[in-house]
Parts: C-alpha cells; sequence; structure tokens
C-alpha cells in the first residue's frame, strides 16, 4: 500500500474515527482537531454608523 493512498484515507475519516485511529497507534500527541474560527459577523454600514454615533457621542 502506497502511502500516498493511506494519506488520503485518513483525511477521509471523520475527526471521532482520526482519534480512535490515533488511539490505536499510540499517538496521543498528535493533535487530530484544528481549532474551529468563527467568522466574524459582518455589519453593514448603516448599523456600524449608528452604533458609533450611539456609544461614542451619548455618553
Amino acid at each position: 500500500m502506497k502511502a500516498e493512498t493511506v494519506y488520503n484515507v485518513i483525511q477521509a475519516l471523520s475527526a471521532d474515527e482520526k482519534l480512535r485511529l490515533y488511539g490505536m497507534l499510540d499517538l496521543q500527541k498528535v493533535t487530530a482537531l484544528k481549532p474551529k474560527r468563527r467568522k466574524k459577523k459582518l455589519i453593514s454600514v448603516a448599523s456600524a454608523m449608528d452604533d458609533l454615533l450611539v456609544n461614542t457621542f451619548n455618553k
């Protein structure tokens, strides 16, 4: 079996299955999951201006 084939199979596994595989191989130090970034909420220009006006000038 080629290493490329093994790599493709591992990449196709779900996160739980990767953790189980790493446990079987005694690879405790390998991180199976990458931290997910939260998407920043996009706001419109009008709502940004309203927030600035309310929070800056009305104190």
